[in-house]
């Protein structure tokens, strides 16, 4: 299963460009079989969700949320559902609703982790260490090595705010998952693989595509043939 654990849409984030419509007819396109999404602050209603997923013919939208912690860190919960999860702003009362509901929490854009990361990151099941906004493995060889101190997931992700953000980075299992505690149980067990696509810019890209006819060349050939680099998993 090909999986993004980290996309955001216009509807509820002033950041990206996204139509859900457009979202999930590019990550299908692209071969996609789950997508978290993942909004700042703010979670899709079960409602939401479901209309969500009857637009889909083969993949699934799953809902997650992406909250803001001190200290300049960002966490997404995948799964989160619930909008008691919008009030919370303290990392203890975040993790354990997260460990209480069995969903993945992930710390997310660390950037190259110059500084050193607060203590409770160290609490998540996963830290992000290649994304569309930090692209450069050598800028990630800091969060790798947090990873593995810390016996946490390492994961790619697109952090995508425009359509040609995703197929870039992502997730892969053989593991068929229904639900986000499934889902956390693969990541946890390290049975899944990052990939990168091989034509990936070492660069963050330079405009938001709102639809598939402002892809590049390379983004549109990329959806029929993709080349990936396989990362071993901490």
């Amino acid at each position: 299963m090909k999986v993004d654990i980290h996309c955001h849409s216009e509807q509820h984030s002033s950041s990206s460009r996204i139509a859900p419509k457009e979202l999930i007819q590019m990550a299908e396109a692209a071969g996609y079989d789950a997508v978290f999404i993942t909004e700042p602050g703010k979670v899709w209603s079960l409602r939401e969700l479901a209309a969500l997923n009857e637009m889909c013919d083969r993949m699934r939208i799953l809902p997650g949320i992406e909250i803001a912690l001190p200290e300049g860190c960002t966490l997404l919960v995948l799964g989160a559902d619930n909008p008691v999860y919008e009030s919370m702003t303290t990392p203890s009362e975040i993790f354990a609703q997260a460990c209480a509901d069995g969903y993945l929490t992930v710390i997310a854009h660390p950037g190259d982790a110059s500084a050193p990361l607060p203590p409770y990151c160290a609490l998540a099941d996963a830290v992000e260490t290649l994304t569309c906004r930090f692209p450069d493995p050598d800028q990630s060889k800091a969060l790798r090595e947090y990873a593995i101190a810390h016996k946490m997931a390492e994961l790619y992700a697109s952090d995508a705010r425009g359509l040609n953000y995703l197929n870039r980075f992502w997730v892969e299992t053989q593991e068929q998952f229904d639900t986000p505690q499934d889902f956390r149980n693969t990541i946890i067990a390290r049975r899944y693989a990052n990939h990168l696509r091989e034509s990936t810019d070492i660069m963050p890209p330079n405009y938001k595509a709102a639809t598939l006819a402002e892809l590049s060349e390379s983004d549109m050939m990329a959806l029929y043939i993709q080349p990936t680099v396989q990362s071993m998993n901490p």
